[in-house]
Order: structure tokens, then sequence, then C-alpha cells
């Protein structure tokens, strides 16, 4: 057994190298100097994988897997004597070992300013940071609970004014953030970061400062602060609203911090009571003191990562230092907080009308027509008590835009977004909407447009007036426009640099046949975005909700978003357009493709098979293939892992379209050593055709039942399901009363059924086959 995980662990540790990896190995001897986290990851080394003795693995269990060091954890639906039972049963007769006691690793404190500068000729981004390296903390007191409260305050206004630098035109860094909390156990660490362009290192580390230092000398503004806390309150408003409903993983995850760290475990109402009591006192200053007690550590580490470039000059430790020291000697402004002064929405629309409205009797689902053409499902549920979920889509999407005007419709929503709503710019908006619980997001696919968002029950008509201004006053702002640009293009001059993103470009344009549409985004792609088109393309897909249907999904009963939904949304406009998505051309090659892509320098290979054909599109076979795909996974899991030791995980993924065209994918990917992918390929066409000769065992069908029938379980307890399943009815016109019928669907599965699906797919499939491969290998 050992040497049969052996290869696997090790398929494990070759999934986590790259250049990510070699860019830690520079860094985190630096980081963690002198202690065990700078020697190696806890998954050990190729060396120590390969070489390891059996009794190694014995000693460690024997010195770690005692019973003084461990505890169980159990939470769930149960009767909780009796599983206390079983667990004295199972456990109370261990007899406790011996051995050392569980010791947490040291991080020794080094009071010095140290610098790792690391470049990779595969990284595909520019990051700086710093580190001031603290003693770790804990909380054990009320007065340890407040605190972490003011830390809470500080990084998250801290954060919104790196957001809105950000957005600015010509910004310092591509976005940023900052932390304070554990690094490792034994130590904490305040963080300030940033992404930034391959030669805005030095500018960047220089704002990231500056914001910092204009915090320690002025301080932030009533108005953030009253902000933060508005959020921070209303987020455990929430949480307290959905006690009854935690998730047992939740409960879980609290008890075992709580052993292992010793911290105690609040109920959400002691949150919440102790929120309403302290945050309203934490005065603006005890926050301010936090910059300059968190960057007073003269320990204190750089990290600057960046591809290797022969055009690009990093900057020396020498010139990092400087940065500091002109940062010291600025001469700083106070923070100028600009909040809008006016309604979200200026002028309120006159309401429409319900004109029509039926009930589905097997689901609960309320169907409204509106005076303007569109269509509203309703699903009030209890499954959460404080989630009402929104989706609105329309058939067309980009499908309906020239070739030529593809790069401006995918950044077209994104364009919106940034330019913020009526009148209000996205600072703005994002201030004016803190505390709240309201979020609506725009999306134009390539068959579909459509909207998203959520929201607590008293925010609803909040969610209701952003869905209306995304309709009817999506905001022009320039500077958003040049800023997104300016984002972009850094991380597409770096893209090609990654061995995985040269494998899914071939891989995607194989499948399309080079067709323009899917083309991969490339620096000069992005010359082809128009921020005039983008917004033309925008308003041209929403300017009419006839022909959207809007579904809600939650905690909310009927009548009482009757009256919100004439006013936002039966008010909306309608030209009178219904129309439908048109098929672009974009057909998978017949017969069989393979490909090698030579890229990277790691010893690991990756490998994708696409299996694609026509096919009719109904349920019943949706179903079929669903469990072929299920199927699949556990053989090839067994054979290729378990048996063969060949890779960490093998993935199938299976689809059956109806739009544009009636077709059918079958996708097997798994990560290997460059010499094995032909014998694992060989194995997975083995395991195909076997299916095809002869049914899947009863276990396995039955297993694949169990699988789907609790998966079904649980989701039917989601509104976010619901709101799914009303939205795929919707579009393929059938009755909402077969959702409900899914699970006599699954029990009705048979080996000779998928077996069927099997010779409907696989008997004469035409395949891509991509295969990812080190340079010189091959």
């Amino acid at each position: 057994e050992v040497e049969r995980e052996r290869p696997v662990v090790l398929e494990e540790w070759r999934v986590g190298q790259g250049a990510g990896a070699r860019l830690r190995d520079i860094q985190f001897p630096v980081l963690f100097a002198g202690s065990a986290y700078a020697e190696r990851l806890p998954i050990g080394t190729e060396h120590s994988l390969r070489t390891f003795r059996h009794d190694d693995l014995v000693r460690f269990y024997r010195e770690w897997y005692r019973p003084e060091l461990m505890a169980v954890v159990a939470v769930g639906d149960f009767d909780a004597d009796y599983v206390e039972s079983l667990v004295r049963q199972e456990f109370g007769g261990i007899a406790a070992g011996s051995g050392a006691p569980r010791e947490m690793a040291e991080v020794p404190g080094i009071d010095s300013t140290r610098f790792a500068i690391a470049t990779d000729p595969e990284a595909t981004g520019t990051s700086v940071n710093v580190l001031w390296m603290h003693g770790p903390d804990s909380v054990r007191t009320v007065a340890d609970y407040r605190e972490r409260m003011i830390h809470a305050l500080y990084g998250n206004m801290l954060d919104s004014r790196f957001g809105e630098i950000a957005q600015r035109p010509f910004a310092p860094f591509l976005g940023a953030s900052n932390s304070y909390g554990p690094l490792v156990p034994a130590r904490n660490a305040y963080a300030l970061g940033a992404a930034v362009a391959d030669t805005g290192i030095l500018q960047g580390l220089e704002a990231l400062l500056v914001e910092a230092e204009r915090v320690a000398r002025h301080g932030f503004t009533a108005g953030e602060l009253e902000r933060a806390k508005a959020g921070n309150m209303r987020a455990v408003e929430l949480a307290y609203a959905e006690r009854e409903k935690t998730p047992s993983g939740a409960f879980t995850q609290a008890y075992v911090g709580s052993f292992l760290d010793g911290e105690p475990v609040t109920a959400v109402s002691t949150d919440l009571e102790l929120h309403e009591r302290l945050l309203p006192g934490i005065e603006l200053s005890e926050v301010n003191a936090l910059a300059r007690q968190w960057a007073a550590s003269d320990d204190r580490v750089v990290l600057v990562s960046a591809p290797e470039k022969d055009d690009v000059v990093m900057p020396s430790p020498g010139d990092l230092r400087a940065a500091f020291a002109r940062v010291d000697a600025m001469q700083i402004e106070p923070w100028q907080d600009n909040v809008a002064d006016s309604p979200l929405v200026a002028v309120v629309p006159a309401a429409g009308s319900i004109v029509g409205e039926s009930i589905d009797s097997a689901t609960g689902i309320t169907t409204w027509e509106l005076s303007n053409g569109a269509r509203v499902l309703l699903k009030p549920t209890d499954f959460r008590d404080d989630e009402i979920l929104f989706r609105a889509w329309s058939p067309g999407g980009s499908s309906l835009v020239a070739d030529s005007l593809l790069i401006s419709a995918t950044f077209a929503t994104s364009i919106v977004e940034l330019g913020g709503l009526g009148s209000m710019d996205l600072p703005q908006l994002e201030k004016a909407l803190a505390g709240t619980a309201a979020s609506v997001s725009p999306s134009i696919g390539s068959l579909e447009e459509s909207m998203s968002g959520a929201a607590a029950s008293r925010d609803l008509e909040l969610m209701f007036q952003l869905a209306y201004l995304y309709f009817t006053e999506p905001r022009r702002d320039s500077s958003a426009y040049v800023s997104l640009r300016q984002r972009i293009m850094p991380i597409l001059q770096n893209r090609g640099r990654s061995p995985e993103s040269a494998f899914s470009d071939t891989l995607q344009a194989t499948l399309a046949q080079g067709h323009p549409r899917a083309r991969p985004l490339t620096p000069e792609r992005l010359n082809e975005l128009n921020m005039d088109a983008a917004l033309r393309i925008y308003r041209e897909r929403f300017a009419s909700a006839g022909d959207f249907t809007f579904a809600l999904a939650g905690s909310f009963e009927v009548d009482s978003v009757r009256e919100l939904v004439k006013q936002w949304v039966a008010s909306l406009p309608d030209d009178g357009r219904r129309e439908q998505a048109r098929d672009v051309g974009i057909r998978p090659p017949e017969g069989v493709v393979s490909k090698l892509v030579k890229r990277g320098s790691e010893p690991r290979a990756t490998t994708q098979i696409i299996i694609t054909g026509p096919a009719e599109f109904s349920q019943e076979h949706q179903l079929s293939l669903s469990a072929l795909g299920e199927v699949l996974n556990i053989r090839l899991r067994d054979a290729l892992r378990e048996d063969l030791g060949g890779t960490y995980g093998a993935g199938v993924s299976v689809g059956l379209q109806r739009e544009p065209y009636g077709a059918f994918s079958i996708s097997v990917g798994f990560g290997s050593a460059p010499e094995r992918v032909d014998e694992l390929s060989q194995v997975v066409f083995a395991h195909l055709d076997s299916l095809k000769r002869a049914p899947p065992r009863d276990e396995e069908v039955s297993t694949v039942r169990t699988m789907m029938l609790r998966s079904r379980e649980t989701s039917m307890r989601q509104n976010g399901f619901w709101i799914s399943q009303m939205a795929a009815y919707d579009r393929m016109g059938l009755p909402f009363a077969g959702i409900p019928e899914g699970a006599s669907r699954i029990n009705a599965l048979t080996p000779a059924r998928i077996q069927q699906a099997a010779q409907r797919y696989l008997s004469d499939p035409g395949y891509v086959q991509v295969t990812l491969i080190p340079e010189g290998e091959g």
C-alpha cells in the first residue's frame, strides 16, 4: 500500500511545481529565516518522497498520532448522547502514547529589513509586498475581541482607499491590499501588497507606503469610520439572522480552530451582543493608532517577484530602501473623502402593472406577466432566514454583435460596472451602499444578456433600484475606462509566459477550428476595445425589458414584493423587440486531432481529451450522460491514481447543449510525468471502450445514484438551485412541475441506460487531445 501511494504523492508534489514554487523557494528562506518554514513545505521534497522508508511512516504515526494530542469534533443532525458514546467506544480505549510534546515552530525575530527579489521566466505578474513581523496574539477576553474589531475596521478602510486609487487613470498599482494576522502560528504580520506593472515596482511600493503614512499622519475620516462600522455591523446582523441555518461545517471549523489555537468559540448571538455594545464606542483615534503601531517593527521583509525579462531592470535593495526614505521625507496631504449627496435614483419612475398571474401547484412558483412584456418568476422559500437571490435573462448576448465588436462586447459590462450608476461614480456608489446587503451585476454572455444579484429582506428595494439603474442609467466614465485598460494590459503582456496559458489557448483554438471569436485575448486584440462601442452594445442589449424574464428565490412572501416589482421592473422600457440568439458557426473539428504544446521547464505534463459530436437534447439524455461521466470519474480515479499511481487526480466533465445547436462533450483531464502520458491516455480510451461493450456494474450505478441523490437532496434546500432551475426550465419551455421529479429520474437510472449513453456518444466520436510537456521533451 505504501508503494502504491508513493507515486500518487509524488504526483501531488509535481502539481505544486512551477513559477510560483520557484519564486517561493527564493522568498521563504528570507521571510522565515532561521526557522523550519524556510527549509521546505510540509509535503516534503521529491528526494524525501522517493526515498523514505516504511519504518519512517510508522515512527511518525506513533510519535504524533497520540490521543493526548488529539480531539474528535462531531457536528450534525444526530443524537448527541449516542454519538458521544460512539466516540468513547472507538477512541476511549486507545492508550496514551509517549513522545515529544507538540510545540509551535518558532520564527526568530530579526531587527533589520531583509529583501527577497525573485524573477522567473514563467511568472505572469509583478508584485511588491512589505511585511512587518510581530509576535502572535489571541482573543481571550472581551478587550481582545474589541481589539480585533478595531483591526477589522482599519483593514477595511485602508483597502477601500487602495480600491479607489486603483480605479484612477495612471494608478501606481493594478490592485493593492493590507492585512494583519497570523502568517504562521508563531508569527503575525502586518502586510501591504500590490500587483504592479513590470516597470512599476518602486512606484507601487512608494504608493503603498504613502497611503500607510497618510493614515499615520492624518488618520481616517469620520465618514470612513462610520461606513466601516456600518458594514461590520451589517455582516454580524446577517449572520445572526441566519443563525438557525448555519451549516455544520462552520461549527466544525470553529471547534477545530479552538482546539488548535485555544481561542474560545463565540455564538453568533454573543457576536451580535458584543458588536452592539462595543462597536459604537470605538474611537477614530484608536483605529488611527494602528498605523504607527503595526509599522513600527524593525523586523521587516520586502518581497518582490516579477517575470524575468531582458528589457526590465529589477530594483536593488538600495533602490527599495530609498523608497522608504523618500516617503518619510514627503509632504503628504490628508485624504479627500468624496461622497455623493444625491439620492441613488434621482427620478422615481411611474409604476407599471401586473397583467397576468399563475401559480404552479407542484413547486409553488408564481409567474407574473407585466405590462411592459417582462415576466417574473417567484419562489418563496424557508431555506435561509434572510437571503433573496435575483436573476434576469434575455436571449441574444454577444451572438448578435459583429465579430469586429466582440472585444467591446466582452468588456461592456465591466466598463459599465466600473463607471458607477446614475450621477455616482463607482467610489461614490460603493460608499452609498456601505452597510447594506444588496448587490446586482450585469453580464453579456455568448447567448444571452443577464443580471444577477442578492439582497437581505430590508435591502430588497435597494437591489431592485440597482437593477433599474443598470437598465436605464449606465454611466459613462472615461477615467474608469482608461484605468481598466491600464490594469488589463500588463496582465495580457505576461500571460503568454505561462505554459498553462499556452496550453489552454491551443485547446480553445483547436476546438473552435481557429474561429475569430475563439481567439485568445492579447495586447493586440485589446486595441479593438472601444469605450463608446462597448457602451452602445450594452445599451442595445439592455434597452428593452420586454423579452426579459426576472426571477426571485428566497425569504420573501409573494405579496410583499408585488409593489416593488410594479415600481422597478414593470416600469422598465420596452421597445417591442423579441430577439433570439444567433448561431455564430463555431464547431469542433471532425475526426481525431492531436496536438503537443512544448512549454515550461518543470518535469510535468497536462493532458486534456475532449470528445465531441452532434446530439439531440433531452433531460433523459442529459441525465444519462451525467451518469456516464460519474462512472468514468470513478473508474479513472481507480485506474490512473490507485492502480497505476500515475496521477494525483483525473477529472471527467460532460455537457449536453441544445443551443446554438445540439451537441455533447466529454472531457477527461489529468496531470502526470511526461513519460507516462501515452500509457495513461491508452488506459483512458480503454475504459471508454469498455463502457460501450459492457454495462457498468450494479455497484457502480448504485454509487452514482447515491451521489446524485445526495447532491440533489442538498441542492433542493438552496435558493441558488431553485433560481438556476427556474431559468433552465424557462429557457427550455418545460413545465416547472418537472423540477421535483429529478429524484425519480435518478432512481430510474440503470446499467443498461448508461451503456446506451456510452454507445450513443462514444461509438464513432471525434476528439481533440492536447498535451502540455516541458520544452526539450518528446
